[in-house]
């Protein structure tokens, strides 16, 4: 029999195929076509083949099936949607619930009977073992889980949810669509995690026009730890609220004791009743409200007490303000092996292996026999395999391949990190690689554990107590230990051991898990209860993918001239002033004043910010040696020391120079000395197009029967799709009579429009060449080392990124053309214009020299392309560029 999840994503793609028509709500298929690449029509039919514009392929599906449930069900609750899908089979419909009914109640009791034993009798509900689907039963809103594996983007995917709800109920006001949305999770990792939201590119959502309304009415807040309000009015609309589960679950009021004795004081405690806080009172006043929660199995709680205590918030929101619904998210579809019954979509472990969404683990698991090894002889295994196969390891942004070790004691990881340092310094590793992290440490190693994603952070051997598990994204984590057996509870070896799973593209490196037998053990037992899977089937399960060789056909090509203005700071005059220096009488440095700053998390990522208030810091009565002044002043003003250290001593004969009067000597050696200039020079590179070795002299691409390739790994799906949409170009696939193309070979596209380009370019220049010496696509080599030609842009996050343009064409004098093809959809995305603007500005500086344009396909179709800029540059018309 089918579960309901896979009933439900089959229905969800039969009216994907139909249209998405049969609804009142026509906005949602214009929404959901959007998310398709290629801006496909109402009547066009969208397989699991096509690609998509942003959301990953299980994002996208779990979305799709929400919003069947939605609009095409009426949002029921989750027992009524099992009677729509298994009604009229008694049996068939209990089995489905999970619930063990015997013969003698299959024939004589209804379903609505055995329901109702199911929600109000708690002697069968623990004798049948149903407490996941009683306490699903029991719930008066629809409640809906939506289980994907870690990984694959749960974040992204409450955030696009709360995206179309709020579109939908700006474009149907009186329709049961969210107005509000609140999002909780437990704990302050999992919170972190989700202030993605607020950097969420919407507008790859939502179409353009529903998408300026929905970002000029959206308001995100992160409610502050000491915060016992929050911002947002009371009934207005449109809020998106991120916290944490302790900050708006039903409290007991607190009880003074007074006088009372221990009896009296203990039966006014049990006749107080749970009271609500400020900010859940705020959060009851908001209308059309949804809530999602994050990490969902944490409400079923470690403990019945938990669980009633999350609920209960909940459904005293819902007493409140009407929930429209209540969105769970969740790694698994099990509660101690029980199968949560609200689960309407479910994407496991092995299906994000698979579709190398998860990095893989095949043959990735390796097992220690602590009582038939010593600890040492262990460590010196581990440490040596880790960076034999990840030494040069890192991600396409330069990040380097990481290890995490989990730890339970201080003891241990005390004793442990000798034994971890000794290891490395046999293989020649410096100790200064390592990183510890747990409830003790300082700022300076948090912010350096933070930050271990960055590409220039050098620490790679992670010791961890009690951090880096649940919540926890590092994709640069490509292996993890835990040696010695671990804390049985709350699926922390679970958590753990498949940190290191997280993927990005472009990384073609597996994963590595170290365990001893007792942990490989509870893995075992953990993955079971949580994912219905074992070691060995997630340890068999590879990532579908394909290699596709790319041979270097020429590599001799014309080097592009790029000129760049750089600023340097110089001496205006050509001789140094000697100093003079006059001792202070009177003036004093002024006072130190510290900031009082507090803790904003408006934004992406919380911040310091400053609350306008300073407070004096008491002056001291310190002093400074000569020596060590004349040191400061002649390093900072790049003088000579001695003459400085001369003038000193002239002042201050017993050598100790207050500090008070310090400020004043650097300011008159400022004043006499601060006679610089910026000035700006041209410097001109020559860009490679293809660079075959670095500058040690290495080879950058392997060989192959004599020639160099560059290898391309990628999953089979994008495999299937390139292949059936042509986007491999090789030689014999395009007339190339002059040789100006191909300088590998296939080419590599990315879309339909870049093919199309390039077709009717090549086409136009076979017959009427020009001054072209060569037309190349230059978009598929993406790779720094390899090639010279890219950008720097700067980014939505603040931070620099390559750009490599798709196509160059070079006119026999040096002059070239970069051409950039996106689709029309693309013309104000503020990536592709930050990538422009960076181009632009070089080319303002020598506009001669080389052109830039966009090529935007128009949605109708590829074919009508328009090839005006390129011609008009080609041929020398008089044409605007």
């Amino acid at each position: 029999m089918s579960a309901l999840f896979e009933k439900l994503k089959k229905d969800a793609l039969d009216w994907r195929m139909s249209g998405y028509g049969g609804t009142d709500f026509p906005l949602i298929g214009e929404i959901l076509r959007w998310q398709f690449d290629g801006d496909p029509g109402p009547g066009e039919a969208l397989d699991d083949g096509v690609p998509l514009k942003y959301l990953r392929q299980p994002q996208f599906q779990a979305l799709e099936v929400y919003w069947f449930v939605r609009v095409c069900k009426n949002t029921p609750h989750v027992v009524d949607l099992y009677k729509d899908y298994y009604g009229g089979d008694k049996e068939g419909f209990f089995n489905a619930l999970g619930v063990p009914v015997s013969r003698d109640a299959l024939e004589y009791a209804t379903e609505d009977q055995i329901l109702d034993r199911v929600k109000t009798d708690l002697d069968f509900v623990k004798d049948k073992k149903i407490h996941a689907l009683h306490e699903a039963a029991i719930l008066n809103y629809p409640s809906y889980i939506l289980a994907l594996a870690m990984g694959a983007g749960k974040t992204v995917l409450i955030g696009a949810i709360i995206a179309t709800e709020f579109a939908m109920s700006l474009r149907y006001p009186k329709g049961n669509f969210m107005k509000n949305a609140l999002v909780f999770a437990p704990g302050t990792t999992i919170i972190e995690s989700l202030r993605e939201l607020s950097g969420m590119p919407f507008e790859k959502i939502l179409p353009s026009k529903w998408h300026q309304n929905f970002a000029a009415n959206l308001k995100i807040e992160y409610p502050r730890t000491k915060q016992k309000d929050i911002q947002a009015l009371g009934g207005s609309l449109y809020n998106l609220i991120v916290t944490n589960t302790e900050k708006i679950q039903l409290r007991a009021k607190t009880v003074r004791r007074g006088k009372l004795d221990a009896i009296n004081f203990a039966e006014k405690e049990k006749r107080v009743a749970l009271e609500s806080n400020l900010r859940l009172q705020k959060i009851c006043g908001l209308p059309g409200l949804g809530i999602f929660s994050d990490e969902a199995h944490h409400t079923y709680g470690n403990t019945f007490d938990e669980l009633k205590r999350v609920r209960e918030t909940i459904n005293h929101i819902h007493e409140q303000t009407p929930l429209v619904a209540v969105i769970n998210t969740t790694g698994t579809p099990y509660y101690k092996k029980q199968s949560l019954k609200e689960v309407i979509f479910w994407y496991g472990l092995g299906d994000g292996i698979k579709d190398n969404i998860l990095k893989s683990l095949n043959e990735g698991f390796r097992q220690y026999n602590m009582s038939e090894q010593s600890d040492g002889a262990v460590f010196d295994d581990v440490i040596r395999e880790f960076f034999t196969t990840y030494g040069d390891v890192a991600l396409p942004d330069g990040a380097k391949a990481k290890i995490a070790f989990y730890f339970k004691t201080q003891e241990h990881l005390d004793e442990s990190r000798r034994l971890i340092e000794r290891a490395m310094a046999k293989i020649n590793q410096d100790a200064s690689q390592i990183l510890v992290n747990t409830q003790k440490s300082i700022a300076k190693d948090i912010e350096e554990f933070q930050r271990l994603n960055d590409p220039g952070n050098q620490k790679r051997v992670i010791l961890l107590i009690g951090k880096g598990v649940e919540g926890w994204n590092c994709p640069s984590l490509f292996a993890c230990a835990l040696i010695k057996e671990q804390t049985r509870s709350n699926n922390y070896i679970l958590q753990a051991a498949t940190r290191c799973l997280r993927q990005v593209p472009g990384n073609t490196h597996s994963a590595r898990i170290f365990l001893d037998a007792d942990n490989i053990e509870i893995l075992n037992k953990e993955l079971e209860n949580n994912f219905g899977t074992t070691l060995m089937l997630i340890g068999g399960t590879e990532t579908a993918t394909r290699t596709v060789t790319i041979k270097i056909r020429k590599v001799k090509l014309p080097k592009l001239d790029i000129t760049r203005i750089i600023k340097r700071v110089v001496r205006a005059g050509k001789t140094r002033r000697k100093i003079k220096l006059d001792k202070p009488r009177g003036k004093e440095m002024p006072p130190a004043l510290a900031s009082v700053l507090t803790p904003d998390f408006s934004g992406p990522r919380g911040i310091l910010m400053p609350t306008g208030e300073t407070k004096e810091l008491p002056a001291g009565k310190e002093t400074t040696g000569c020596h060590a002044a004349a040191w400061k002043i002649a390093a900072k003003y790049h003088l000579p020391g001695m003459p400085v250290l001369k003038c000193l001593r002239g002042l201050y004969p017993r050598g100790e120079i207050p500090n008070s009067d310090l400020y004043e000597l650097f300011q008159q050696v400022e004043d006499q000395q601060a006679d610089y200039k910026t000035v700006e020079e041209k410097v001109t590179d020559a860009l490679a197009l293809i660079r075959t070795h670095d500058e040690d002299g290495r080879a950058l691409f392997d060989e192959e029967n004599g020639a160099r390739v560059h290898r391309l790994r990628m999953s089979q799906g994008a495999f299937d799709r390139m292949k059936q949409k042509d986007l491999f170009a090789g030689r014999k696939d395009y007339a190339d009579k002059g040789d100006i193309s191909f300088h590998y070979s296939p080419y590599n596209f990315d879309s339909e429009p870049e093919r199309e380009f390039f077709r009717k370019v090549l086409a136009m220049l076979n017959i009427t060449p020009g001054e072209v010496k060569e037309f190349l696509f230059t978009g598929g080599l993406t790779d720094p080392k390899k090639t010279d030609f890219h950008f720097e842009y700067l980014g939505r996050d603040g931070r620099y990124h390559d750009y490599f343009p798709d196509f160059v064409l070079v006119k026999k004098t040096g002059e070239y053309f970069i051409v950039e093809v996106k689709a029309e959809r693309d013309r104000d995305d503020a990536t592709v214009q930050a990538k422009a603007k960076a181009v632009e500005e070089l080319r303002e500086i020598q506009p001669k020299q080389f052109k830039y344009n966009i090529v935007y396909a128009p949605a109708h179709g590829v074919a009508d392309i328009d090839l005006k800029p390129v011609t008009n540059w080609l041929y020398n018309s008089n044409s605007k560029t």
